[in-house]
């Protein structure tokens, strides 16, 4: 995966030293020997990851996150920080001052270019999912918000020999105030704790089983939206952790104040995560509702109907659709105001909401039609539901803003599908129109049950029937 980096380091010997292990993963490298020569090279050709020496003279590293970060630009590159081999102290003040990783100035070749790739992919990812005009993301390991972080679970997981896990996660507990957890590797494949947030997987010296682990937790259902820190001093040439999907890793010396801020971080990224699903989710469903009834809109009926389609190709079954329509509703509105043509919509489709089983669909046909899908139900229980919407309907007038009571009645067609028939949603949805059309015919407030005849019904015939607008 390739990407472009800038190196900034006084000292020529670890610029040379570190794009010699870059070059054998392709990446383009640049140097800088002082941060003002960096910071015009970075408005000039912006790089996918900076890496900067924490002993270059005059750096502040704080003000250069910040300042890369308030650039749309700039604002997804990654910034490490190389410090000196288990300079401890270093190693937190960058993470605190804004950097999203930490590397050693001699670091392990494959170790680099395994989080190079994973900053890649952060990047991409980010890239993909966000709009021209969403505001500024945290990546990777970018400074967090100091708000409230809610109730945070940490699951610490080792192999059973290991025997100082018990004090690192006291250690951990005390720094960040999380809720820390312990189990063995086999307890968290056999069970994964869905209330962990984060998962600290400790690797020793026997075994591939924590690597094993990781790729269960990855795709269990409890769990698969739980962030990952993989601590190991192992290199095993088949793939880094990172690469294995963790989305970090330190090594088994890291002090107990960096543990817990990686932990932290990940977990702050975790709940953002969670809320912008959250907010998806919302705006999925927002998008899919009619805002009138709080019913599903003619979208999401399509959608609907589109999927149960496929599914009644593969396995057959009896299915019933109704089509329901306010009778008069025309006169609703002119007599008593639109404002209340709404309330009565929404009164009705409550009503009908009320009255069917969880697993039946409803939605907002258009204008003042609803649309009623009744799976695996015979003739005569369709007819049944039918009459029961309808005489709820009839029986249940609704009181309008000014007091008066509004008695508002619906017809409805009812067409229905038995298990050897071979007819889709589009067949069953023009029968049903046509049987609701004589009962509009017929003097409303009533049920008809579509014929064969009217599944057959041709394009022509039917594009009279919807002309109905006036009935």
């Amino acid at each position: 995966m390739a990407g472009h980096v800038l190196i900034v380091d006084a000292l020529l010997n670890r610029r040379i030293h570190l794009r010699a292990q870059l070059d054998t993963a392709a990446y383009p490298v640049e140097f800088a020997e002082t941060m003002t020569e960096a910071l015009l090279y970075i408005q000039k050709d912006p790089p996918d990851v900076v890496i900067i020496a924490d002993d270059l003279p005059g750096l502040r590293l704080r003000h250069v996150c910040k300042l890369l970060r308030a650039r749309p630009q700039t604002q997804l590159t990654t910034i490490v920080v190389a410090v000196a081999h288990e300079n401890h102290s270093a190693r937190v003040s960058a993470l605190i001052e804004g950097a999203h990783d930490v590397i050693d100035h001699h670091s392990d070749p494959a170790d680099l270019k395994a989080r190079l790739r994973n900053f890649m992919r952060i990047k991409q990812s980010t890239q993909d999912s966000r709009s021209p005009a969403e505001p500024e993301v945290r990546v990777g390991l970018a400074e967090a918000s100091q708000s409230f972080l809610p109730k945070t679970v940490v699951t610490f997981v080792a192999p059973e020999a290991a025997v100082d896990v018990p004090s690192r996660v006291e250690s951990v507990a005390l720094e960040t105030g999380l809720e820390t957890r312990i189990t063995t590797i086999k307890s968290a494949r056999r069970s994964p704790d869905e209330d962990t947030d984060v998962f600290v997987l400790f690797e020793t010296a026997s075994g591939t089983e924590a690597r094993d682990l990781l790729g269960a937790l990855q795709s269990h259902p409890k769990c698969r939206h739980s962030r990952i820190l993989f601590v190991t001093d192992q290199s095993i040439a088949a793939a880094s952790p990172l690469d294995l999907g963790a989305q970090d890793q330190v090594p088994l010396s890291v002090s107990s104040s960096e543990l817990a801020l990686r932990i932290r971080r990940l977990a702050r990224l975790k709940h953002d995560a969670d809320e912008a699903r959250k907010t998806t989710t919302a705006l999925g469903e927002k998008a899919y509702t009619d805002p009138i009834t709080g019913l599903k809109n003619r979208q999401a009926m399509d959608d609907y109907l589109r999927k149960t389609d496929r599914a009644l190709s593969d396995h057959a079954r009896p299915i019933a659709l109704l089509i329901a329509d306010i009778d008069h509703f025309k006169a609703i509105n002119d007599n008593h105001g639109h404002a209340a043509g709404d309330d009565i919509l929404g009164h009705i489709a409550r009503l009908l909401k009320a009255n069917l089983r969880d697993g039946d669909f409803v939605a907002r046909y258009g204008g003042e039609e609803f649309l009623v899908v009744l799976p695996d139900v015979g003739p005569a229980q369709a007819r049944s539901v039918a009459q029961r919407l309808r005489t709820t309907v009839s029986t249940n007038p609704r009181a309008i803003e000014d007091g008066t009571h509004v008695r508002a009645t619906i017809s409805i067609g009812v067409a229905h599908a038995r298990r050897t028939d071979r007819v889709s949603t589009k067949d069953l949805r023009r029968a049903a129109d046509s049987a609701l059309y004589r009962a509009k015919r017929k003097g409303r407030n009533r049920i008809e049950i579509a014929t064969p005849g009217d599944i057959e019904t041709t394009p022509a015939q039917h594009s009279k029937a919807v002309t109905r607008q006036a009935l």
